[in-house]
């Protein structure tokens, strides 16, 4: 699953750069692919770029949460491979607009059956004397759920060609399943983390904040299917107030003594900014103005999720490869800093509109390739190589 996640994440982003260049850099005539470049570049960051990675690290950690056995090969590898075939297919739709389609509806098998995998893990049945916690493993789970009838609804609605249904596919994508699930995986692990390596720290993980947070990203999407946009600020204002509670209480100044944990960290503090541009959006709206474009949706997008890739799944593969976590701190950390370059430039391009090679947004994909190709040229073999420890895997 990390295999494919970090493959997307060069094939995506190659793929966005080839067409901001004809569209916005002037390289050349802007290409006409078989359906529109934004429902294209939408749906494989939706829906193809992270979800791979989640599938990949929840697979791993999820049983060990609820006390369930560790997934079995048939459980976890036919659900990758109609992933990969499913964005195979998604790629040919650049030249025959129903591959794109159908590719996304193929991948959302393998997406069904790994949610299923997760769900007998989760409802693994325990003894009286040892009830696990499931709190988030449910809430990942109904995310997961919804992430999958977003992809279907988007994938019908590449084949359809109604943008409504697009649309509909982009709020349950964002709002119902990846939000909540990076921030649900936060909420359990980052205390978790900050813990084993600042002394005389405090778990905080209250629940019901927790809960608070996904209610504000259900009620927001809900909004938003309803076209309530003046109405948005609510939810999201309150959410960024509570992720900046929780950068406090978590401790974001003190962790910066480990730069693996520092990552995770930051990630989560563009989750508050980008929570907060999308409240001071529907206000502005509200009062009949406008503000950020799509400002907001990149601060997230590429500020919170890639980042949190960045940290998190350099974190898994170094540990699950039996190599030093620490070794992260020498190659990761200076890319991710890099990084965080990426996402202010793709923020700066919404209000400050340059020609040719110094559109920002242009120079935003280019670097975001650039940072994950030499990611995954560090960390790419280690998903096809033997463990140098000598264990399994």
């Amino acid at each position: 699953m990390f295999a494919l996640g970090a493959s997307q994440s060069l094939l995506a982003m190659l793929f966005w750069v080839v067409d901001l260049g004809g569209r916005y850099a002037g390289l050349y005539s802007p290409l006409g692919w078989a359906l529109p470049g934004i429902w294209l570049h939408g749906a494989v960051m939706l829906f193809g770029l992270f979800p791979p990675f989640i599938f990949g690290f929840l697979m791993t950690a999820l049983p060990k949460w609820v006390s369930a056995p560790a997934l079995e090969r048939g459980r976890y590898l036919p659900a990758c491979a109609a992933m990969a075939l499913g964005w195979g297919l998604f790629w040919a739709g650049l030249a025959w607009a129903p591959a794109a389609g159908i590719g996304l509806l193929t991948a959302g098998l393998g997406w069904a059956w790994g949610l299923h995998a997760l769900w007998r893990a989760v409802t693994w049945p325990q003894p009286q004397a040892f009830v696990p916690d499931r709190s988030h493993a449910w809430a990942l789970l109904v995310a997961l759920l919804l992430g999958l009838v977003g992809q279907a609804v988007y994938g019908l609605g590449l084949l359809l060609h109604e943008a409504e249904w697009v649309r509909a596919g982009i709020v349950l994508g964002l709002w119902g399943c990846l939000l909540p699930v990076f921030f649900s995986v936060s909420h359990r692990m980052l205390p978790f983390f900050t813990s084993a390596v600042l002394k005389h720290y405090q778990l905080y993980r209250p629940m019901s904040l927790l809960w608070l947070i996904l209610a504000c990203f259900g009620a927001h999407g809900l909004l938003l299917l309803l076209s309530w946009t003046g109405a948005l600020w609510v939810p999201d204002l309150v959410a960024a107030a509570t992720v900046f509670h929780f950068s406090w209480k978590w401790q974001l100044r003190r962790s910066f003594v480990a730069p693996m944990l520092a990552m995770l960290h930051a990630a989560t503090l563009w989750l508050g900014i980008g929570l907060l541009l999308f409240g001071i959006q529907s206000l502005a709206t509200a009062l009949g103005g406008s503000f950020g474009g799509l400002a907001p949706l990149h601060a997230l997008g590429v500020g919170y999720f890639a980042s949190m890739v960045l940290g998190m799944v350099t974190r898994v593969t170094l540990g699950h490869s039996g190599r030093a976590i620490q070794m992260g701190d020498e190659t990761t950390w200076p890319l991710f800093g890099l990084f965080q370059a990426v996402p202010l430039l793709r923020l700066a391009g919404e209000f400050l509109m340059l020609p040719g090679l110094l559109n920002l947004s242009w120079l935003a994909a280019i670097g975001w390739l650039l940072v994950f190709a030499l990611w995954v040229r560090r960390h790419g073999a280690m998903y096809w190589r033997p463990r140098p420890d000598g264990q399994p895997g």
